[in-house]
């Protein structure tokens, strides 16, 4: 008689979505690129100023100053553009790589969620489940312990306590 095969299912989107280690991974893609936005952003305002300007100062000024602040918005503009598409860039890679990162946590959090529950077989694309298989929610408390227990280590690690023995 053959044995019997365990099956579980878990919603990886979701656990990818929720899980502590993608909102650590954001906040540190936003403190990282926050600085380069915010640079970006002061560059659009010093372009709309120039624009401000020359649009009320256009019957005042001369045809030559007038020239002027034409080039000297639309060479900012252009720099402007780049720099954006530099910044997108730089980010979207670096998202790809963060979310890879937390793919592999993931994958292995389910994993070993699977050998602790002596599952078998863990489905990702199913239409119907029991929550008597669904293993979403073990996955994610996985997750949040895994992520308290690397908190707690830095802060040890700070403190110069690494966990081991410490001299009087």
């Amino acid at each position: 008689m053959a044995d019997n095969i365990s099956i579980g299912i878990v919603n990886v989107n979701y656990v990818i979505e929720n899980a502590p280690q993608s909102k650590k991974s954001s906040a540190k893609l936003k403190a990282k690129f926050s600085p380069q936005e915010q640079a970006l952003a002061k560059q659009l305002d010093e372009i709309n100023q120039l624009e401000d300007q020359k649009n009320t100062q256009e019957i005042i000024n001369s045809e030559v100053k007038k020239n002027q602040l034409e080039r000297e918005i639309r060479i900012r503009k252009r720099m402007r553009k780049r720099a954006l598409e530099d910044f997108r860039e730089e980010l979207r890679f670096a998202r790809n790589a963060a979310l890879d990162i937390v793919q592999k946590e993931v994958y292995d959090a389910i994993d070993k969620v699977r050998a602790r529950k002596g599952i078998d077989i863990i489905i990702q694309n199913y239409v119907s489940a029991s929550k008597r298989v669904n293993i979403t929610d073990d996955v994610l408390e996985y997750l949040q312990e895994k992520i308290k227990k690397t908190n707690r280590n830095n802060i040890n690690k700070e403190k110069g306590n690494d966990g081991g023995f410490i001299p009087q």
